[in-house]
């Protein structure tokens, strides 16, 4: 198979980290080109990786097949929609938008131009996820407990400005939302306390029966992340421990699975749809907890 040209919009500690590596790297893709609203940065970036930095997104998208998304919420929602619209195939980032309308539009976007989207949940990569999620899903679970806990939005390279304002729902809500929903069914009710830039603490009901329990938080000084999920039953205890499988290293694998999405025409199980599926879940936990 010929290899996806593939253009990434960002070049901020995510695109540099994850995306153009992972997009250089190929087979099975190229970077094409790299385009921010920040030139020097894409420029070195584009460099760093055998690739060219572009003038302008609408560049971007005359070079490329698809475009891969390492810039804000609020600008992923608006370029990704740009970029279906231009019959682009898109490797989302996740939240798709700070809004649920903006997510809705971008999902309309996709279903209307018909282009392979995939949403970039790291976790959901990595083997040993894939493993507990197989389990879970044979397990009766009557209770869960998950917590997700991190410093990331006090300082260093990802307390971006998006972190700070909006805080953990958006910022580490996906992960949770997936993991639970996929592990016990989907969530029918959501209530909550606490502050999204603080402390977040939800319940959720689920189709299943069972409940589940959310901690959410980006300002804990801890010695390294917390992201575990516990499922309870009558056949006892069934743990995840996320941060545990962070050395299995996701990106060849999602790079797979996005080209030959791209090559069969269809879209993988972690799509746009996907994506606004964990937006509607976000949107519901905010608004409870007003």
């Amino acid at each position: 198979m010929n290899p996806i040209r593939v253009g990434l919009a960002g070049a901020g500690p995510w695109a540099e980290k994850a995306y153009a590596p992972m997009l250089a790297a190929g087979p099975e893709t190229t970077l094409a080109g790299v385009w921010s609203r920040r030139a020097e940065p894409a420029a070195a970036l584009a460099a760093a990786h055998g690739s060219v930095a572009l003038p302008t997104f609408e560049a971007l998208l005359e070079r490329c097949d698809a475009i891969a998304f390492a810039v804000p919420p609020d600008v992923h929602a608006e370029l990704a929609t740009a970029a279906a619209r231009a019959g682009k195939h898109l490797m989302l980032d996740k939240p798709l938008a700070l809004e649920l309308a903006a997510a809705r539009r971008l999902a309309d976007a996709v279903a209307n131009s018909g282009v392979v989207s995939q949403l970039m949940l790291t976790h959901r990569y990595r083997p040993r996820t894939e493993s507990f999620l197989d389990r879970a899903r044979g397990f009766a679970t009557t209770g869960a407990r998950l917590a997700f806990l991190s410093g990331a939005s006090l300082e260093g390279r990802y307390a971006t400005p998006w972190r700070r304002e909006h805080g953990a729902l958006l910022d580490l809500g996906p992960h949770a939302f997936d993991i639970l929903e996929a592990a016990i069914g989907p969530i029918t009710r959501i209530v909550g306390r606490g502050d999204p830039r603080t402390w977040v603490s939800l319940a959720c009901a689920h189709a299943s029966g069972a409940v589940s329990e959310v901690a959410l938080s980006g300002v804990m000084r801890l010695p390294q992340s917390v992201f575990r999920c516990e499922l309870y039953g009558p056949d006892g205890l069934l743990e995840f421990d996320a941060v545990a499988g962070a050395s299995d290293e996701p990106w060849s694998a999602a790079r797979r699975s996005f080209a030959a999405a791209v090559h069969e025409g269809r879209s993988p199980a972690l799509d746009v749809r996907h994506g606004l599926r964990l937006q509607e879940l976000i949107d519901e936990a905010t608004r409870v907890l007003k």
